[in-house]
């Protein structure tokens, strides 16, 4: 080989060994800091290295983990549904379905009856007292009023209110349809056979800020069962909420 042909290959071998040295302590110094701007800035100087692709995808991972840590610690209905516009299909998306689905809950939840205001010129105390006993003597509300006052109806009779049903369980996810939902249930059902087994789902359509989804729940016997299945599953990483009775 020629000499100046023999020194222009091995000038040309160390450069491009000074070239893999740099990319790799410039990976290594990017995963050491572990951060967007560490792997963007790997990025800039080494855009056709062959780390690249795993250099976008940690940019990815990492900046899906910031957007939920702020969605976590605002807490609120608009976080987590601007959380799953930006990452619909993330690791933490199904729990942000069940969360935005829990605050449409608690939103929805019937409030207790007013009651009715009190006709005019008529004390609350006669409205909040329940109606006396029939009997023969007894003076009506209505001829005791002066013959020119408007007539008063009686009182309504008090009704008890049914006991509520007591029901205690999880809810394991909230998705965009009632398939998706039952899909889920075979998925975790069996992942889960040791935690979930005995259990039977329940889909039922609820209205929420992100509109219609479908959540998936399974009644337990009771509270301390329903927790104890949640922080199973959590510990494995399936997202679990404990469903309460309304007003626990």
């Amino acid at each position: 080989m020629h000499p100046i042909l023999r020194m222009t290959v091995f000038v040309t071998c160390i450069a491009v060994l000074a070239a893999c040295s740099r990319e790799r302590q410039d990976w290594k110094s990017a995963q050491a800091a572990d951060t967007i701007e560490s792997y963007g800035s790997f990025l800039a100087k080494h855009g056709d290295s062959a780390l690249a692709t795993q250099a976008e995808a940690r940019i990815k991972q990492l900046g899906e983990e910031r957007d939920w840590q702020d969605a976590a610690t605002i807490d609120s209905l608009e976080a987590y549904q601007a959380y799953l516009r930006q990452h619909p299909e993330s690791k933490w998306s199904q729990e942000a379905r069940i969360r935005i689905e829990n605050f449409a809950l608690g939103g929805s939840a019937p409030a207790a009856a007013a009651p009715a205001p009190a006709p005019a010129g008529v004390p609350p105390a006669i409205i909040a007292a329940p109606a006396p006993a029939a009997a023969d003597t007894a003076p009506s509300v209505a001829a005791a009023a002066p013959p020119d006052a408007a007539p008063l109806s009686a009182p309504a009779p008090r009704v008890s209110a049914p006991e509520p049903r007591i029901e205690y369980g999880v809810q394991l996810g909230a998705f965009s349809s009632e398939d998706k939902a039952r899909a889920e249930w075979q998925r975790i059902s069996g992942k889960f056979a040791n935690v979930l087994g005995g259990l039977s789902p329940a889909v039922s359509p609820v209205k929420s800020g992100a509109g219609s989804l479908y959540r998936l729940r399974a009644s337990t016997a009771s509270e301390s069962a329903a927790r104890g299945i949640c922080e199973s599953l959590r510990a494995q990483g399936q997202p679990c909420v404990v469903v309460l009775p309304v007003g626990k």
